[in-house]
């Protein structure tokens, strides 16, 4: 199969034997020693992920399997690797997969007899009403997609601010940490953009996007320190949250949606 004359992938193997082989590196994974021995398995399995969407011939579908397979299965993985984030909790196989995959946790319920027991199905909460923040701090950081933002937090913006503190100080790490997820969550999104858009060549406009959000939101933090060290007014709620939300959805379109209807398309050639 052709997809843009960018890159080819052949008809075989099938999508159930990547799957069924996806299924074997799992089952190897959760056997291998936390660190190098798992980091060395992760490659194999984050390839079949970037396979994987490009079996679809729609672009929607393309791109929310991209979400979940390529970038958020992969980042779970990689925390796995060091016996970190919501895989380490899990206690079966089946599990494992699903909280690899799909939007869910693992629950611990408290017994009568005071012991602890796993159980599934307790789904990750997406959104909280992102339309009442009042910063861009609360919005990316407390609304607006959850589950993506508690993965980049993880892998990303902890390990970067606790490895930074004590070289340049608590809030310069922070700030640091800050502006580093939101890139990487910018060339994240480039990649959903690259299979929504058959594999186009990237305009970056999607990471720049995420580059401006970042920005902004470390000029937020000074601007809210120096109100607390000057005693300036508070912001009164009902504009701070018209200023918030009117941003966001004028960067949302002019460096996402913009790009998507330039670009994107539905069939991707499939032979």
């Amino acid at each position: 199969m052709t997809y843009q004359g960018v890159f080819k992938v052949k008809s075989s193997p099938s999508l159930c034997s990547s799957l069924g082989f996806i299924s074997l590196l799992y089952y190897l994974l959760i056997r291998f020693p936390k660190g190098i021995p798992r980091l060395l398995l992760l490659p194999l399995i984050i390839y079949l992920f970037y396979l994987i969407p490009w079996y679809s011939s729609s672009s929607l579908l393309r791109g929310v399997s991209s979400f979940f397979l390529t970038w958020v299965a992969s980042f779970k993985l990689l925390l796995f690797c060091f016996d970190q984030g919501p895989l380490a909790n899990c206690k079966s196989y089946l599990d494992f997969v699903l909280v690899s995959i799909f939007p869910l946790k693992i629950k611990e319920n408290q017994t009568p007899s005071n012991i602890q027991f796993m159980s599934l199905y307790e789904s990750v909460s997406l959104f909280n009403k992102p339309y009442l923040a009042t910063s861009l701090q609360d919005f990316w950081g407390r609304r607006w997609n959850r589950y993506s933002s508690n993965i980049l937090r993880m892998t990303i913006y902890d390990p970067t601010r606790k490895t930074l503190r004590g070289i340049v100080g608590i809030q310069s790490a922070k700030v640091i940490a800050l502006i580093l997820t939101l890139v990487v969550s910018g060339i994240m999104h480039e990649m959903l953009f690259y299979y929504i858009t058959c594999a186009k060549k990237p305009t970056w406009e999607v990471t720049w996007f995420f580059v401006l959000q970042g920005l902004c939101m470390a000029l937020e933090v000074v601007l809210k320190k120096l109100a607390r060290a000057n005693g300036w007014t508070q912001v009164h709620p009902a504009v701070s949250r018209s200023l918030t939300c009117g941003f966001v959805v004028a960067t949302f379109y002019g460096l996402l949606v913009l790009p998507v209807w330039r670009n994107g398309q539905n069939d991707c050639g499939f032979r």
